[in-house]
């Protein structure tokens, strides 16, 4: 069969719409592919600033979004008998985080202690927290209640569990300790998640695209093989 053959077997509807198709998916592979470079520039610089030395969390806050660097307070005291106890899990295992307030210049900031299968108890001592800023969440539809009379707790809500703890807290963000630069040894006390992953799968999702691009013109190319042979037969 020549080209002309082949020519004469394109629908003109069908190969407008072949050709869009075709370019959207690359574009979509190419935009992934941008994706790719920034989301390993970020993940560049947030290793840069976790490695980076502790600043002030006065500091940190006082900028439009504290970013991934270590923030330090003054000495706080700690004390088993003024905990709040949230109820929370850790690869299934169900327990508590153990948050506390600790003083700053202005409102004083939730810290997250960490995470314990039961209540704990433990002496007063001071503390110099270390850790990272999180922003507070909010409840979702299908998030218990606080039982603030009953000290029940099932998420970080600033206004309820600042009268708890005697302190104006500050309701924009908290602090995850960092137990090992704290220097916090607590029996029964586990490291909480201080930084959340970012995944990095635009190479595949690139990938994805460009396949899909390319197998779209195979069945196109099909196509127009199996009606140009249809056509040389009649």
């Amino acid at each position: 069969m020549t080209l002309r053959d082949y020519l004469k077997a394109v629908p003109p509807g069908l190969a407008i719409a072949a050709a869009i198709a075709f370019a959207v998916l690359n574009g979509l592979g190419i935009w992934q592919l941008e994706r790719l470079k920034w989301k390993e520039d970020l993940i560049a610089d947030m290793a840069r600033a976790e490695a980076a030395a502790p600043l002030p969390a006065e500091t940190l806050l006082a900028q439009t979004k504290p970013d991934w660097r270590s923030a330090a307070l003054p000495l706080c005291p700690v004390d088993s008998a003024r905990l709040i106890y949230m109820h929370s899990e850790v690869s299934g295992v169900p327990g508590y985080r153990l948050l506390t307030a600790c003083p700053m210049a202005d409102k004083a900031l939730l810290i997250d202690l960490g995470f314990a299968n039961e209540k704990l108890t433990f002496g007063p001592f001071t503390l110099r927290p270390v850790g990272r800023l999180r922003p507070f969440e909010k409840s979702g539809p299908f998030t218990p209640v606080n039982r603030v009379a009953d000290n029940d707790w099932y998420w970080r809500s600033a206004s309820e569990m600042g009268p708890v703890l005697n302190a104006r807290l500050r309701s924009d963000y908290f602090l995850v300790l960092d137990l090992k630069a704290s220097h916090a040894d607590i029996a029964g006390l586990t490291q909480g998640p201080l930084t959340a992953p970012l995944p990095n799968r635009h190479f595949e999702y690139a990938l994805t695209w460009f396949g899909l691009g390319w197998a779209l013109l195979g069945v196109f190319g099909s196509v127009v093989y199996q009606r140009a042979r249809k056509n040389k037969i009649a």
